[in-house]
Parts: structure tokens; C-alpha cells; sequence
């Protein structure tokens, strides 16, 4: 995953924060999905960084992956159940 400090006009967007336990298993499930569909890119984003986007975008916690499609989040996925569940909202277009 490539670390951003913008927001990608389109693509997936993993939000974090540093001393989240749930954000670190998340990323790992990011990381597995990422490995085994090498089209599949992921950017993520410290929400301490990026308060107003997160503010804009009404993220309501972290770890949140974010689709974004012409500068608007479209779907959001707070719920990191599974690599499979992580993957099939990764899938989704």
C-alpha cells in the first residue's frame, strides 16, 4: 500500500490512525488482498492528516476503506470481518 497525503480522485482509500490495534489487522488484511489480486491498488491516508477530508467525506471511525470515484466517496466499509469480506468489497466496481 502506497502512503498518500492527497486523496486520490479515484481508487480505494485506506484510513488509519497510528495506535489503532484494529487499523494494524486491517492493514494486514489489506496487505493479503493487495498480494493476491496484483491489479488491485490501495492507497491509504493517517486521518490525523487529512481531518477535513474525513470530515467532508462524514467518516465516522477508523480503519475505513473508502471507494472514490470522481472525488466523492461512493461506498464505505468500516466492518474489516474477513480477507474474504475485505476482498469482495475490494472487487466490487
Amino acid at each position: 500500500m502506497q502512503e498518500v497525503t492527497t486523496i486520490p480522485e479515484n481508487g480505494l482509500l485506506y484510513v488509519y490512525a497510528p495506535m489503532c490495534g484494529t487499523c494494524a489487522i486491517a492493514e494486514r488484511m489489506l496487505d493479503i488482498v493487495e498480494a493476491t489480486d496484483s491489479g488491485q491498488s490501495i492507497q491509504k491516508a493517517n486521518g490525523n492528516f487529512i481531518p477535513d477530508f474525513l470530515e467532508e467525506a462524514r467518516v465516522m471511525s477508523v480503519p475505513a476503506l473508502l471507494r472514490i470515484e470522481e472525488n466523492q466517496v461512493v461506498e464505505r466499509l468500516y466492518a474489516f470481518q474477513s480477507v474474504q469480506n475485505v476482498f469482495a468489497f475490494c472487487q466490487e466496481r
